[in-house]
């Protein structure tokens, strides 16, 4: 197993935010379209796509929750490292075909769940261990605002800008979960990634 190339697809999980928007870009009952809990398909990550990972995102009202998991295997069995976000999310915007929001990162941890995982991290505490020491299995570490292989998380307290995209019961990001560095409207991405994350529960 390899960490860093794990980590690279997987640690930049989430979305929520702080979007000032008229009312009438909200659905009749003052929510936003984003609404709901969306989960993507167990997907094949690392090198020879050997590794496996789901992200699952949940938004109520103007809180967003979304946790994303690592698995040795591509069939998404034997879980190896876990990255949950917290934030608030206030709105988005009609933008043509998309919807435009913002948002604002409360919390970000990771949890290594196997041992090698925790040997790895804290042997290479600049690298994949995100700058840290001292980590346990299945217990988290608070890692926004840190450098974790090559993703640089944003920082408790910012607001970054996104783009998604509802068809149906399929969603997609502009930015989520690979950028985390758009932090002005014209830093928002205009196309969507491949990811797709399908509508589980309302």
């Amino acid at each position: 197993m390899k960490p860093a190339s794990t980590l690279l697809v997987a640690a930049s999980v989430a979305v929520a935010g702080i979007l000032p928007a008229p009312a009438s870009t909200h659905a009749a009952d003052g929510k936003v379209d984003l609404q709901g809990e969306w989960t993507t398909d167990c997907l094949k990550i690392g090198k020879n796509d050997r590794h496996g990972i789901v992200t699952r995102i949940t938004i109520r009202g103007e809180s967003m929750h979304a946790v994303s998991q690592i698995y040795a295997r591509n069939s998404c069995q034997q879980p190896t490292v876990q990255v949950r976000y917290e934030g608030a999310l206030d709105g988005g915007l009609k933008d043509h075909d998309s919807l435009l929001f913002a948002h604002t990162v409360t919390s970000i941890t990771m949890t290594p769940n196997d041992p090698a995982v925790v040997e790895h991290y804290n042997g290479d505490p600049k690298g994949t261990g995100c700058g840290l020491s001292g980590w346990k299995e299945n217990i988290p570490f608070d890692v926004d605002g840190k450098t974790c292989a090559a993703i640089t998380f944003a920082g408790r307290g910012e607001t970054l800008f996104d783009r998604a995209w509802i068809e149906g019961n399929r969603l997609r990001f502009a930015a989520f979960p690979v950028k985390w560095s758009n932090r002005s409207p014209d830093d928002r991405p205009q196309s969507p990634l491949e990811t797709v994350y399908y509508r589980t529960s309302y």
